[in-house]
């Protein structure tokens, strides 16, 4: 059984403003990833839900992600949660999907909200019977094992993440390679338009263009005695 998850570090999507919350958007520098996306089925229609929970079920952005999918083949549909209460119906719903696009937004609120429904175990569920798993900022954070702010996720990539890592400031980036000497695990960094994808357990990437990078730090040991120990992260573009 294959397993596929894509995190997406960032990026525009035609008709979805994360600022302004609306549709008042023409930039488009994702459509690689998305078309990448879309090509792991090799179903004629795969059908995709789209789980917005991030930005409380925006119907903009649902909107330009359909349009975007149905493009590319897709029977699109979205998945509600937000003061639903039929967990068996919401679990069918994610059960049922070929492709799981989870949104960016607020990664707090979102997961909240998961855990209200218990929607982790049916995502992880989904993930391990084959269905392709893909995720938009919050979206990605939840398939790790924590970003840089402490936020855990669901832990299908065992790693400390950071994405829109090119629009991050120094105080954040700190942030990061902290979060990595604490917990003692690898960190992925990811610029916008960029896409890890983890395929079996192995990780490569996906890029709108050779501009936007992505990084593995990893924890190395030094050769300094025990008074002048200190932890070395070493950086190195995957």
């Amino acid at each position: 059984m294959k397993r596929v998850a894509v995190a997406i570090g960032g990026g525009d999507i035609p008709g979805w403003n994360f600022k302004t919350k609306d549709s008042n958007q023409t930039e488009y520098n994702l459509r690689k990833i998305d078309e990448y996306i879309r090509s792991l089925s090799d179903k004629e229609n795969p059908k995709l839900l789209f789980i917005g929970t991030a930005t409380k079920e925006n119907i903009y952005y649902f909107n330009a992600i359909k349009k975007i999918y149905e493009h590319l083949g897709c029977l699109v549909d979205y998945l509600e949660i937000i003061d639903k209460e039929n967990i068996e119906k919401i679990h069918s719903k994610v059960l049922d999907a070929d492709i799981i696009y989870i949104g960016g937004g607020n990664t707090k609120y979102m997961l909240s909200e998961w855990e209200r429904v218990n929607l982790k175990d049916a995502l992880l569920k989904a993930y391990n019977n084959g269905t392709i798993l893909a995720g938009y900022s919050a979206g990605a954070y939840a398939m790790f094992n924590t970003n840089y702010e402490g936020i855990d996720g669901f832990n299908i990539i065992d790693a400390v993440v950071c994405v829109h890592y090119n629009e991050k400031s120094d105080e954040k980036k700190s942030m990061f390679l902290e979060k990595i000497k604490e917990i003692g695990k690898p960190g992925i960094a990811l610029d916008n338009s960029v896409a890890l994808v983890y395929k079996n357990e192995e990780i490569f990437l996906v890029k709108e263009t050779e501009e936007f990078k992505g990084y593995k730090f990893t924890i190395k040991n030094n050769n300094c005695s025990d008074n002048n120990k200190s932890t070395i992260i070493e950086k190195e573009e995957i």
